[in-house]
Formats: structure tokens, sequence, C-alpha cells
């Protein structure tokens, strides 16, 4: 990260540029060349009402003089997004603390802010009661935070990205993201106004094709590789999530079962088990379900079977490159880009999404609904079976 004014470092590179000697500087500006040397080498500042005169004779805004910067690489943004999340899971109060601090001392740092909002987020979610953080809260020292506080501390930090940023991409990334908290808070108003704009855009897949045919017309075909790998990924995920999505309102059983006909033809056809190992197993549970309450006894428990299959596997997600309709999304699906803390972060979540899968299932499995339907069948004992020793592992 670079933190620091480098004044000295800028006078120094636009006088040479501009051909300027110190000593023509230091007569312009009143000071001697002593002075203008010193600057340069960072050994002092100049006086704070010579600052204009010197950004004005080297045509720079005062920012520009300045030359402050305060942003983290993306693997050191990362690795404190990674900090931060161990230690909540250790002390929420104290990880709250650190994340405060952070975002104080870094508030230009729009993807810093990004990542610590995406958080404050995860925790106002998984909140089941307040916890208390070590500072003081509406000037009540130990006063519990709840979910409604945090999400308040998110859309905080979101509107900062939202004010300071000028990246295209990372706006709209802002904007997703708040409204995913505003819908998280019970906000859905105000989500929906935020996301309406959002959706009626111009659809984007007519320029990335032509993007793509111009990079093949200029032989870089490898970035046009990457180009329609990373639009057909987000396509199929569309697809997927669209048509569970849609399972779950629609509560249809024949639609279900088109539904789970189609999404499993999707996801085996475009290899999607290499960049989202967890779909089909949900998937096949929520088709389980519509199933059940439908009394559909044999295609619940086909499905239901499915569903613990896939749960079975779902750990062993292989690498994105040993696929050819994948082959050029292996280096941004890979944590380890991010650095070592990143990527030991996203495994040690991977397994705890896999354990919070098993536990779930088997607690479905379980239930009163499942007995009433399948209790004395076979294989619905042997899928029970099978989601017990699940949640064991």
């Amino acid at each position: 990260m670079s933190e620091s004014i480098n004044i000295g470092r800028t006078i120094a590179r636009e006088r040479r540029r501009a051909g300027v000697t110190q000593e023509a500087l230091a007569a312009h500006l009143g000071v001697s060349k002593a002075a203008v040397s010193k600057w340069e080498l960072g050994q002092s500042l100049p006086d704070v009402s010579l600052l204009p005169r010197i950004a004005a004779y080297f045509s720079l805004t005062l920012d520009e003089l300045f030359d402050w910067r305060d942003e983290f690489t993306s693997e050191e943004s990362a690795a404190l997004y990674a900090e931060v999340c161990a230690l909540g899971e250790k002390d929420l109060g104290a990880a709250h603390e650190r994340l405060r601090a952070l975002a104080s001392e870094h508030y230009s740092d729009v993807n810093l802010l990004l990542m610590l909002a995406s958080l404050l987020t995860v925790w106002a979610g998984d909140m089941a009661t307040p916890f208390t953080p070590a500072g003081e809260k509406d000037g009540s020292p130990d006063a519990p935070l709840d979910a409604d506080d945090l999400a308040d501390e998110a859309l905080t930090l979101l509107g900062r990205v939202l004010e300071v940023a000028t990246d295209p991409s990372t706006l709209y990334l802002a904007q997703q993201q708040k409204a995913t908290t505003l819908f998280q808070a019970g906000r859905y108003a105000e989500a929906a106004s935020l996301l309406e704009p959002l959706v009626r855009r111009q659809d984007s897949s007519a320029s990335t094709m032509l993007l793509a045919s111009a990079y093949r017309k200029l032989a870089r075909d490898d970035e046009a590789l990457g180009l329609l790998q990373a639009e057909r990924l987000r396509a199929a995920s569309f697809v997927l999530s669209s048509l569970m999505q849609e399972v779950g309102m629609r509560d249809d059983a024949a639609f279900a079962l088109a539904a789970g006909n189609a999404a499993e033809a999707v996801f085996q056809a475009l290899d999607m088990g290499t960049v989202n190992p967890f779909f089909s197993a949900t998937m096949s549970l929520e088709v389980a379900e519509v199933l059940r309450k439908a009394g559909e006894k044999d295609a619940a428990l086909d499905a239901l079977a499915r569903a613990s299959e896939d749960l079975a596997a779902v750990s062993a997600c292989s690498d994105p490159s040993g696929s050819p309709l994948w082959d050029r999304m292996a280096d941004r699906l890979d944590p380890a880009q991010a650095g070592e803390a990143w990527a030991a972060h996203k495994s040690r979540q991977s397994d705890e999404v896999a354990s919070l899968m098993r536990q779930a299932f088997a607690e479905r499995v379980a239930s009163s609904g499942w007995r009433e339907l399948a209790g004395d069948e076979p294989r619905y004992r042997d899928v029970l079976a099978n989601a017990l020793r699940l949640r064991g592992l």
C-alpha cells in the first residue's frame, strides 16, 4: 500500500519534466535553492502558503501536487478481509472494531470499503442476537449492536463508495451491494427502486460479442476467449439461479420437474460443477420439497436421492482449467490470485458452506413432513441414513 504525502517527489518530477532548475524554481517562489533540494529529498515540506503557487507553476491541482495515495492492492485488501473474518469467528465485537478502524483510516479506498460493507451485511444477516462492541454506541458504553445497526453501517460505507468512485464497474458493484443490504434489512421498496434502473439497462451481450470480434481481428484471441467465457458464466449462472428461484415461487410440481430437468441439462452441458459445485444439490432439494408438498412420493424421493448423492460429492470441485469450457477463467476463479490469506479464507468458507448444507439437509430429511410422506420407504431410510452420516463428517 502507498500511504504518504509525496509533494517533494511531485515537485522533482514536474520540475524535470518542465526542464526547470532548482535555482529557477527557488527564485520564482522566493526561497533558497537548498529549500527546494530538501523538499525533493523529502527532508522538509514547503510552507503551506506556497502550495497554491507551486501547483499553479506546474499547472497542477492541489490533489495532484500532494500525490497522496491510500489504496491497498487487491491482495492486501483480500488479506485484511480474511483477517477480520477470522477474528469475527472468535470475537465478533473485536472484529467489528477492527473493521471500523480500517474503514476510518482508509475512507477513500473504494475496493476495501466495498469488501468491508459486504462483511457487515453478512454479519447482519447471520445475527440471531445483538453483540456488544468494545466501543460506544449512541453515547452509551457497551450498548449492543443489532442487525439494523450493522446494515446502516454497511449502507454508510456504500454511500461513501458511490460518492467518491469514478470507475463504472465499481459504481455498479456498489449499487448492487447496496440493494442487497437494503433487501436483507427488509427495506424492499428501496431495494427495488435501486435495482429497477440497473435491470432496465441496455443488455450488454451485443457489445460483448462485438468486442470479442474486435479482439479476434486484432489477433488478441486470449482476450476474446476470456471475455466470451466470462459472459457465458454470467449467463449460465443467471439461468440456473432463476430456475431455482422460480421453483420456490411457483410451488408447482409440474414446473419443478421441468425446471429441475432443464437445470440439470444446463449444469452438465456447461460443466458448471467446476465453478459452482453447490448448485446441483441445492436445486435437487428444492425440487424434492415441492414434490413432497404435492404428495408426489416417488418423484420426490428420486429428487431427494439425487440431492443426497450431489451433496456427498459437493467437495469434489475440479480445477476450472481442466474444463475446455472454462479454461480461460481459471485465473479469475482461483482465490490464490489474491494471495495466500484470501485462498485460505475461501477454502475455510467453502468447507463451512458444505458443512452447513449437510446440516440443513439432514434436518430437512428428518423433518415430520418427509416422515409422514415416506417414513416406511426403504429408499427414504437410505437417504436419511446417508444424510445423518454426511452431517457427522
